[in-house]
């Protein structure tokens, strides 16, 4: 009996080795990641080290996307930073972005420095032309300031010892134009007598034109009363009468002109001129409340002219 037992035994292992290889056979099912690990697992149990739980096939992951395949040519995807580095396309669009924006902020800057360029230009250009113009002008006309000579010069009614300063002069000034082809016209004139630094009378003065290569006198007559437009101050008549003890008294004529030269319809300027007559020497004879300019050998006394 022992021999059935043993074929019976036989056939019970022959048996449940062929019952998991039926299960094994998967030929007709689907492909699943899950079930092959397991297979695997039981088919390996003869010694081979056994790949960690939870993962698909060899060497990858399960739940973990694909490694990183370089994108067909010519094909846009959407970018996610959380998958897959950027693609190149999308790096370069933002790069090329940027790069617009620092150009149109440059833009503006350059915009900017070309018109202040543009401006400094135009106001250099504008000088220039003006300094040519001022030149040739010069060059063809040849402006001169006129000549003042005083002629004549004198003081009467002079007061020094009373309780009140008074005095008048009479003055004639030869003006002379001496530009060929500019007119001078002598629109205000305002005579003035000092004593030193100290104001003792004013007038004004009747204007004139002077023509080409001329001249012409000006006349003048001031006086002081003493009053509040020309109040003298005492120690002012203290040091004219000591200086009339020596028989003469040095008094100052000065005039401010404004005057505007022309040369026809095409060309005019005006200008302020200050005329400076200095030193003018009146001598006094005796006692006398009169006194004339003295003028060395008959020559008239020149007078500075500022011109401005």
């Amino acid at each position: 009996m022992a021999p059935p037992s043993s074929s019976s035994s036989l056939s019970s292992d022959d048996q449940s080795k062929k019952e998991p290889a039926r299960s094994l056979d998967t030929t007709n099912q689907p492909h699943n990641p899950t079930t092959t690990a397991t297979t695997t697992t039981i088919s390996s149990a003869g010694g081979a080290s056994n790949p960690p739980i939870g993962y698909g096939t060899p060497n990858t992951p399960i739940g973990y996307p694909p490694p990183y395949q370089p994108y067909p040519p010519n094909r846009h995807y959407a970018y996610n930073p959380y998958t897959q580095p950027p693609p190149p396309h999308y790096y370069y669009a933002n790069q090329n972005y940027t790069y617009s924006t620092a150009t149109a902020g440059g833009g503006g800057a350059g915009s900017g420095s070309a018109f202040v360029r543009g401006f400094l230009a135009m106001i250099i250009t504008l000088i220039t032309i003006t300094c040519v113009v001022s030149i040739i002008t010069w060059l063809v006309l040849r402006p001169e300031i006129p000549v003042f000579h005083v002629d004549k010069f004198a003081v009467s009614g002079l007061n020094i010892s009373g309780p009140e300063f008074s005095a008048k002069w009479d003055a004639s000034v030869t003006v002379e134009n001496p530009n060929h082809k500019l007119k001078i016209y002598l629109e205000q004139v305002q005579g003035f007598v000092y004593y030193k630094e100290n104001f003792l009378s004013s007038s004004p003065v009747d204007p004139m034109l002077l023509e080409t290569r001329s001249r012409n006198s000006i006349a003048m007559k001031l006086a002081t009363n003493n009053t509040e437009q020309h109040l003298v101050g005492r120690w002012v008549e203290e040091d004219i009468a000591k200086e009339r003890s020596g028989g003469a008294v040095s008094f100052n004529l000065r005039m401010l002109v404004l005057a505007t030269f022309k040369s026809g319809a095409w060309w005019t300027r005006h200008a302020s001129m200050k005329v400076f007559c200095e030193d003018l020497k009146v001598n006094f004879v005796g006692g006398e409340i009169s006194g004339v300019l003295d003028i060395g050998g008959g020559k008239p006394e020149d007078c500075v002219v500022y011109y401005a």
